[in-house]
Order: C-alpha cells, then structure tokens, then sequence
C-alpha cells in the first residue's frame, strides 16, 4: 500500500511539472506570434500596448521558471522518502503549496491569453 502511494507522489509530481510545460508552451506561442507582429510594418501607436505584452509574457516565463525549479527541489525530497515510509508533512506541505502557486499561474496566464487574444483580435484582425 505504501509502494502505490509512493508512485502516486511520484506521477503527482510528474504531473505538476507537465502543467508547468504547457503554460512554457502556450507563453511560446503567444511570443512567437508577438514576434511576428513586431518583424512586420505595423503602426507605431501599438508599440507601448506590445512591449507590455512582451513585458508581460517574459515576467510569465520568470515566474514558470522558478516554479519548474520548485518542481525539481519537490522530487528530490520525494527521492529522499523512503519507499516504505509515509510521505513527512513538509513534503505534503511543499507540495500544497506547489499545487496552489501552479493554479495561480494557470489563472494568471489565463488572464494573460484572454487579454492578448482579445488585443489581437481588435488591433491585427488578420493575425
């Protein structure tokens, strides 16, 4: 019973660390298209809107970056529990607070999206 629960930690924190690649990947695409706007003749008026974009999307890289490393500092502690043992509340608790910083991140970059798709829409409608 102790073995599944030790996988089970283990495949948690797999798990955490894969949320962690799709937002890098969805904050990749956004820069990627913000990229081309700004490789392209575009009015100049939108330039103070896009670099707070781009300010925006590397303080979201900054921010996934350092989760990531939590991520990796949490299964190192997993590696550190014996197989046999139950999971030290630190390491229950590190983990909660994982969980609920990824969540937070999740909401912001989707704040983040919402408002740069909308932008998008309304100020390169061919993009």
């Amino acid at each position: 019973m102790v073995q599944d629960n030790f996988d089970g930690r283990l495949a948690q924190n797999e798990s955490l660390k894969y949320a962690l690649a799709v937002l890098e990947d969805e904050t990749i695409y956004f820069k990627i298209k913000l990229t081309r706007i700004l490789s392209n003749d575009f009015e100049r008026s939108h330039l103070e809107q896009l670099e707070v974009f781009q300010h925006r999307f590397l303080k979201m890289d900054e921010q996934i970056g350092l989760l990531r490393h939590e991520a990796g500092e949490l299964q190192e502690a997993l590696k550190q529990v014996d197989k046999t043992t139950l999971e030290p509340e630190s390491v229950k608790e590190f983990r909660r607070m994982l969980e609920a910083k990824i969540d937070i991140i999740k909401d912001t970059f989707d704040i983040l999206s919402a408002d740069f798709k909308m932008y998008l829409h309304q100020s390169f409608p061919g993009i």
